[in-house]
Order: structure tokens, then sequence, then C-alpha cells
């Protein structure tokens, strides 16, 4: 089990199993890097929960998936990016044990471990490997591994209760946590409760982020979906009708300067949604004899997580005039129509007299439902974890694990503000046709609404043996080895109400996916002591999977170097090939339906002018996500070398570190299909006019990424004698390269240099004072600059004379302080101490113009904490 402590019968010298590693040993560092991050860090930085800490990470070089990502997939979930190889890329365990993925997909894709319902005050350390792993812990491991190690074996009893609040309002939040234990000389049981309540971040907290309008970006603007009347003109449609000033502002809606009366989405939008969340934890251990103890795990996590977001945009009926007759027909059921006799007639009172005397030809409405109030769901999040098994020694020399774990991870989820598809054509077409200008009655709307559910269940059962001991003498002294089996069944499902999956609910894409796999694994690793200040390493595993992917079979060895000449000095290497099955919901997942925003990028080049209406936003346009069974793994390669030094006080580490990908699993953004319409053009579909009618992202095996960079760490603690101890830290990433590659034909995009890149350096620098009782503690986070999302598209145009399309670098400052006074142990800080705003990207050309993987708009936050040990 990952980190727990082995004592050694024959010689009583402490050997660990560190992250990275199946083989204890008695020192932390290896050739694998690993970042550690203790309780008392997570304290002294002021993280709020496991997603800040992680988010703080220098490696995390592509940004979380954070809760923030309200209108997407997953708003109640988060994960990690190192490398920036992607969150599922990334493995995640608990105690060094799989969890299993969160049965919704990201961007209804991408299957990962959720973050966001892990309960920080259980944690007693996360170890971060910065390397790939697949020789030691199987798929996943492309980027690295996060590893949380929960806290065990206690025997006091410690309270806390933490509140913070922020200084402009919203995102308050408080937490109370209960620890307790009880030991006698061969048993122990951990009990661990913790609750936490988070109050919404509303648009309307930080009105200059939250509104459409974010002041210096070109795309920032109100939503043309007020209330307006069009006929449907190839090229550039034409404006009927639309509601006056006076009229928009008495509805709810926004005039627009181009006279159009549109809609602030902001007004009814969370930045970060509103959650309540308790989490238990029951540890215990028995020692059967001297030889054997028995251990077990058991946690229970019940989260609710409530989400709002704008009311929904509809464009979804055509309106085709025929003389006197007005055929009324949905777009998405093209069988659903009816003809409105005598509605063009001159002085018709049908729809209100919308049509009287309009030619013939197609019209439509663009229509913002405020009548349905915002869209809302809530998310309600079941997890649960059972571990159980046995360790010890076999003989003198062989310790043994044996364990089997079962984990499951339910959300269900209820949504409502959205109308049926049925239901609004039947309102548009009573009484003789209801003109969509018009303000629709709070009966109406009720008749109309329909409430929609969806359920996903994920499921890892894992049974695992493994060996771990010295084996023959060589000079040097023994070999080192520990070797393994593993079998796991890892099941999921995922469906939305047949209602919704047929496509009777406006503005919502359903789909249904189910399936399961088996997977059967063996691995061995060796260390051999070459010389005294040399030991070679070397591991191997292979990964059988039983399922409908085209992995079968996959072997991934590892060999590391670790060189001592001094006991100060490590040198270390490490190169080892890694590999990731399909995801699940990508092997048996439904075509999922979802909408995006875009600018239709080949029809405004052809314009030349990029104030043409072909180059203005398209809102909502529909996007298909499907299933691809003959998806293969992707693989991939991991290198580093670097040194570890150690010396009266200092610490200081460097590595240079490559990691590389191949076959990458592909499923990019309608927009970037667009803005390479030649390599994706079997994926756009148009209308007999030229225009979008809708973009398939469908995921294949098609690319291939590689980035390269150095970690550095420098520590350095002074003892300051009768005034304390005082502690300098400096840690951070330096990207070298990062390149991506669409297919094997295409050019190589420099991420770095080029559009949409990555900020090239991430640091942390932290000094902290203990002078007795009293400890204080500054944390100061810092992200590099980097290129904007469409770069290249304004300087093509012109634009960059105008606009920066360059995004700045970020300053943040975190202060805590600490005081103990006999049994109790209060904090205290403020978190971002100086309200620095998150960088705008003037390039980006959708809501809220911030990359929102990197920065929030939380602002200074201040926290207070009391502790009570008895």
């Amino acid at each position: 089990m990952s980190a727990q402590v082995a004592v050694a019968q024959e010689d009583e010298v402490e050997r660990i199993e560190v992250t990275g590693s199946r083989i204890k040993r008695t020192d932390m560092e290896s050739a694998s890097p690993v970042v550690v991050v203790g309780a008392a860090d997570i304290e002294k930085g002021g993280f709020n929960s496991v997603q800040d800490v992680l988010d703080n990470l220098s490696q995390n070089s592509g940004g979380s998936m954070t809760q923030q990502e309200v209108h997407g997939f997953t708003p109640s979930a988060s994960s990690v990016n190192l490398r920036g190889v992607g969150a599922g890329r990334v493995l995640t365990l608990i105690n060094g044990k799989r969890v299993p993925k969160y049965p919704f997909a990201a961007g209804g894709t991408d299957n990962f471990v959720d973050t966001a319902n892990m309960p920080l005050g259980a944690i007693e350390r996360i170890e971060i490997l910065t390397t790939g792993a697949s020789a030691i812990y199987g798929s996943d491991a492309m980027g690295g591994v996060i590893n949380i190690i929960l806290k065990e074996e206690v025997d006091e009893t410690t309270v806390k209760v933490r509140t913070s609040d922020t200084d402009e309002g919203g995102y308050s939040r408080s937490n109370f946590s209960l620890l307790t234990g009880a030991s006698n000389d061969t048993s122990n049981l951990t009990f661990f409760i913790e609750y936490d309540d988070r109050e919404a971040l509303k648009s309307s907290d930080r009105p200059d982020w939250g509104t459409d309008m974010v002041e210096g970006n070109p795309y920032a603007g109100y939503s043309s979906y007020g209330a307006t009347l069009y006929k449907d003109v190839p090229g550039a449609d034409t404006l009927i009708e639309t509601l006056s000033a006076e009229e928009c502002a008495e509805r709810g809606y926004t005039m627009r300067d181009d006279g159009i009366c549109g809609f602030d989405r902001s007004t009814a939008r969370d930045f970060m949604p509103e959650q309540q969340r308790l989490s238990t934890m029951i540890n215990f251990s028995r020692e059967l004899n001297e030889d054997h103890k028995l251990y077990g795990r058991m946690d229970y996590t019940h989260s609710n997580v409530y989400r709002e977001i704008e009311p929904l945009a509809m464009k979804d009926f055509t309106f085709t005039v025929d003389g006197d007759d007005v055929v009324v027909s949905s777009i998405k059921f093209p069988e659903m129509s009816e003809v409105m006799k005598g509605a063009a007639a001159t002085g018709s009172t049908a729809f209100n007299g919308d049509f009287a005397g309009a030619e013939d030809g197609e019209y439509y409405y663009t229509r913002r439902l405020t009548e349905m109030g915002p869209r809302r769901a809530e998310y309600t999040t079941n997890n649960f974890a059972f571990l159980s098994g046995v360790e010890g020694y076999l003989t003198d020399d062989i310790e043994y694990d044996a364990s089997w774990s079962f984990s499951r991870q339910k959300v269900d989820t209820k949504s409502e503000g959205s109308p049926t598809v049925q239901g609004m054509f039947n309102y548009i077409t009573s009484d003789g046709g209801k003109s969509m200008l018009e303000t629709i009655s709070a009966e109406d709307a009720a008749a109309m609404a329909y409430q929609g559910s969806k359920t996903g269940e994920s499921t890892l059962s894992v049974m695992s043996f493994g060996i771990n001991g010295d084996a023959y003498e060589l000079p040097a002294g023994p070999i080192a080895y520990a070797a393994g089996v593993e079998y796991s069944r890892e099941w999921f499902e995922s469906y939305d109400d047949a209602f919704t999956s047929a496509g009777g609910v406006m503005g919502t894409g359903g789909s249904s996916a189910e399936g399961s796999r088996k997977q059967y694994a063996g691995y061995v690793e060796v260390a051999f002591p070459i010389l005294d200040e040399l030991t070679l390493t070397t591991a191997g595993r292979y990964d059988y999977y039983d399922d409908a992917s085209d992995v079968g079979g996959r072997f991934t060895p590892q060999v590391a170097v670790e060189y001592r000449p001094m006991p100060e000095l490590l040198v270390r290497a490490l190169y080892a090939e890694t590999f990731r099955a399909p995801d699940m919901q990508r092997l048996f997942g439904d075509p999922t339906s979802a909408y995006s925003t875009v600018i239709d990028t080949p029809r405004c080049e052809a314009a030349g002018n990029p104030d043409a209406p072909e180059c203005q936003k398209i809102d909502s346009l529909p996007i298909t996500i499907g299933s691809n069974p003959d998806l293969k793994e992707e693989t991939g390669t991991n290198w580093n070398i670097g040194f570890v030094w150690d010396y009266e006080g200092w610490t200081v580490s460097m590595d240079y570190w490559n990691v590389e990908i191949n076959d990458l699993v592909n499923d990019p953004s309608a927009q970037y299909i667009l803005d390479h319409a030649d390599a994706f053009a079997d994926k756009i579909e148009r209308d007999e006019n030229g225009e979008l009618v809708s973009v398939n992202t469908q995921a294949i095996n098609m690319s291939s990424q590689e980035t390269a960079g150095i970690d550095f760490s420098f520590t350095y603690v002074y003892d300051w004698g009768s005034y304390g101890d005082l502690r300098f830290s400096l840690d951070g990433t330096y990207l070298t390269k990062w390149d991506t590659q669409l297919n094997a034909d295409s050019e190589v995009l420099d991420l770095i240099d080029g559009e949409d890149s990555a900020p090239q350096i991430r640091a942390n620098f932290t000094t902290g004072w203990t002078y007795g009782d009293f400890g204080t503690n500054v944390l100061v986070k810092y992200i590099d600059g980097y290129n904007g999302q469409n770069q290249d598209y304004f300087k093509e145009n012109g634009l960059d004379s105008d606009y920066d399309t360059e995004v700045d670098s970020h300053i943040e400052v975190n202060l805590m302080a600490s005081y103990n006074w006999e049994t109790w142990r209060f904090t205290g800080g403020i978190n971002n101490v100086f309200d620095a705003e998150p960088e705008i990207d003037q390039t980006q050309s959708s809501w809220p113009h911030y990359n929102r993987g990197y920065y929030n708009v939380i602002g200074r936050e201040f926290y207070l904490s009391a502790e009570y040990t008895f």
C-alpha cells in the first residue's frame, strides 16, 4: 500500500513505498521525480480544496478543468492536466489504489477522475509523480500520477471549523471536520467526517467580468437572441422586426448598438456553482500476529451542486410564407408542420400581424425564453469505496500485500428551464398563431416546461497481489524487487431520460451509453546495485484488455538510473514507455448532441473583410460527438534526467523532462475544425446556400504531441536561533517545447511561440517564519504570459494594431498566519491579497474571455479556522 510504513524485521530499518515505484526503500528520493504536498503545506497555502492544491502545481501546464465550466457536460466536477496531456492522461490514486472515473465524460467524450468531491481534511499528503509510469501502474499514467494519501492510525480527536468569504461578495464557505481514533497494542480505528457548504459565485457578484460586455475584447457583445424576426436570405438575413428600446427594456432584454433587441446572458449565470458536501472515512487495521496485519478502509461522500445559466435561446422553427398562408415547421423535426391559413393577408391578426403583407420566403424568430427562467440543474453525487487487505511477511525476506477494492460513483442530474419541442410548437400554432415577439404567459410557459433527468454510474473492482523484498546479494548490496498481479473490472452506464434522448427538449442533447471491460495485468520491478553509488532499476508491465477496443495486450517497459557520488547528491535518469486504453465513453457511447458558438472561418476568409456578416459569431451551432469502437490505444514515451542536492539547509533539484504521445485520440472543437477546414471537410455540413448546418467532432486516433521542459526547486531552511526558523522555497516549470500535430501530413504547431499557447513559466515562491507557537507564510504564484487563442487571425487581418494578441503574466499572493495555544490552533489568512483579476485574452471569442483553467474571478478572500485537539 503506497506510503505505508513497513519495518524490516532483520535490521529494523524503516522502508517505505513512494509513488513511482513498488519497491520499498529508505530514501524518499528516487529516479522518478515526486512532488510532495503535505497537510502543513496545504494549510500554509490557504487552499480550500484538493482542486485548489492541484491547480497550483507548476507542472499543471495545460490548465485544469474546474467547476467554472458551468456550460459544459461536467460543471460539478474538476480535474488536473499535468504536462498539458489532458485530464484523462493523468492517473489519480487514493492510497495507491485506482478510483472510478467520473460517469459523465468531459466534452461528452473524455473520461477522468473527479477531484471536486475529495475531502481536504482527510489528506495526510499528496504525492505527485511528474513522469509517466505505465510500467508501474498501467494505463492513464502518461503525464504523471497523483497519489492522495489519507490519514490513518490516529489516536486523538481533532475538531476543526473553517469559514471564508470574499471581499466583493459571493462564494462564502463554511467547513466543519472531525478526526478521531482509538488504538491498542494490536488494533487501530480512525474515523473522519467533513461537511463543506459553499455559496455560488454569480455573474452579478463580479459585474466587470460577469457581463457579456467584457471591456477590451472585440468579441464581447450582447447576444442577438432577445426578440427579433428575420427573413432567411442567403448570405445576409434581413431584419424584419425587433422590439423597441422601451419594450426591450421592459421585457428584461438589452438593446444592442445595432438596433437589435438582444440579451445580456450574464444576468442569470453562475461563475462557480453552489455546493454542499458530506464526506466520511473509516480506516482500520489489526495485527493478526507478528507477521500479518489486516487493514481496510471505507469512504462515502454525498454532494449536491446547483448550477444556473442564462435562459434558453430559440431559433428552432421556420415560418414559410406562401401567399396568404404561413407554414410553421420544426427545424429539428421536419415532420412537425402546420399550415396557418390567412396569416399573410393584409391586416391579418395571426402571429399578431408579424407576417401581414410579407413577401414569400422563409422567416424565423430569434427569441430568449426569459419566461422559462434560467436553466437550472442539480447534480447529486454519491461516492462509495471499500478496501480490504492483508499484508505482512511470507518469509523474513519477502513482504506481501493482497487486497480487494470496490468503488462506485453515481451522479444523478435534474434539469429544468427548457420547453419541449412539441409544447413550443403547440403554443406557436395555437389561437391562429402566436407571435414570438409577444410575452409568453406564466401559464403557457409552465405548460410547455420539462424537467429532465440524467443518471451516470461508474464502478471499479480491483484485486491485487504483490510481493516485495531482497533477492541475491551483490558486492554492492542485495537486489531489491517487487512483483505482482492485478485483475480489475470496470463498468459504467450513462443515460438521459428517454424523452430528452429522443430530442424532445429544446436546446438539449441527450445520449445513453453503457459498457464494461476486464483488465489483467502482471508487473515486475528490479533494482540492481551495480556499484555502491550506482543503482539500475528496470520495470515492466503487461496489461490485457477484454473489451471492444483494439488494445488487446500491451507491454510497457521502464529503466532508471540512480547515481550517488556523495551522500548529499543524487543524479538520476529515467526512460519509460506509456500507453492509455481508449475511454469507455468513446467506445460505448451513443452520439451526443450539443451546441457551440463559432465563427465560420472559411466564409469569413472568403469575404476578405472581418466586418462582413460572414465574420459574425454564430450562436448555438449544433455539433455532434460520436463514439468510435475502432479506437486503439494511445502510446508514448517519457524520459527525464536531473539531480537532487542536499547540503547544510539547502535542497536543490532540477530535472529536464520530455513527454511524447502518438496516436492521440482527438476530438477537436467545432471552431478548430472550421479553422482547419481543409483537413476536416468531411466533418462540416452546409446547406445548399453554403451556410453552416452542423459540425461533427467525432474522436479518432489522429494526432501527436510532444512537450518538454525543466522542473526546478530551491529550498533553504535557516535556523535563526532564538528568533525561530526561516524557510524559503522556489519551485517551478520552464517549458522548452510544446508541439502538436493534427496528423502525419499536417504542419507541426508550436504552442509556445504560436497562437493559443501555454504559459512558458509557472512558479511558486514561498517564505515562512516559525517562532515558538506562532507561524506565518507567504505564497507568491506566478503564471507567465502567453499568446492569445486566435492570435494568428488577428495578425492576418491587421487587428493586432488595435488589440493585444498576447495575454499578460499573472501574480497572486496568499498570506497566512497561525498560533498554537495549549490544545487550540488558530489560523487565518488572505488569499489573493492584492485582488489580482484574471488576465483577459482579447482574441478569445467566447465568454468570459479568459482561460478558466488558469484563473478565476473569486478575488480577495479572507478565512479563519479554529482547531481543538484532545
